[in-house]
């Protein structure tokens, strides 16, 4: 519980900002309606951990007995996992799954799993999302990246996907 209070509650919720901090670089008119618009904030951070899905693979689960899973044989003992940026960016999600698109009428995203293993510090992390993403928006119009964004870096091979950093300056008012 501890493990998923600390990793759940912290790391990966900066992660997701960081990454949603690039995507608002990529996209001004994003920005504006964020800090404008309470009612786009909820539709901005469900598509977020949509398309970024900090953690990418769930915790893994072990067959409790023999079954079918989509014509592959699962015995009972086998590791199952799933990869839940997969599963975020399935057609069956909606139209374009692989282009980040607020606007869009989706399925509900997985990043914090389903069922009884649904994620505890799902709706914190929601509500620091929805507050740091609109203030940033809000206190920070001028915000621009600092470096090329090819010259970013990614964590390598780490449990939670996202930048190593991100580089930014303010524009002098």
């Amino acid at each position: 519980m501890a493990d998923g209070l600390l990793t759940g509650g912290l790391e990966t919720t900066a992660s997701t900002l960081g990454m949603g901090a690039l995507l608002l670089l990529r996209s001004p008119g994003d920005r504006v309606r964020l800090a404008g618009d309470p009612t786009f904030v909820p539709a901005y951070v469900e598509e977020l951990l949509r398309y970024v899905t900090a953690v990418q693979v769930a915790f893994p689960r072990f067959a409790r007995h023999d079954v079918d899973l989509a014509g592959s044989l699962v015995h009972r003992g086998d590791v199952v996992l799933c990869s839940l940026s997969a599963a975020g960016r399935d057609p069956r999600v909606g139209d374009h799954p692989d282009r980040f698109d607020p606007a869009a009428a989706r399925i509900p995203q997985l990043a914090f799993g389903y069922g009884i293993h649904r994620c505890v510090v799902a709706e914190p992390t929601r509500l620091e999302l929805r507050l740091a993403l609109s203030e940033l928006c809000q206190r920070l119009p001028d915000l621009r990246l600092a470096v090329a964004e090819h010259e970013l870096a990614y964590r390598p091979l780490a449990l939670v996907y996202g930048l190593t950093s991100i580089p930014v300056t303010l524009a002098a008012r």
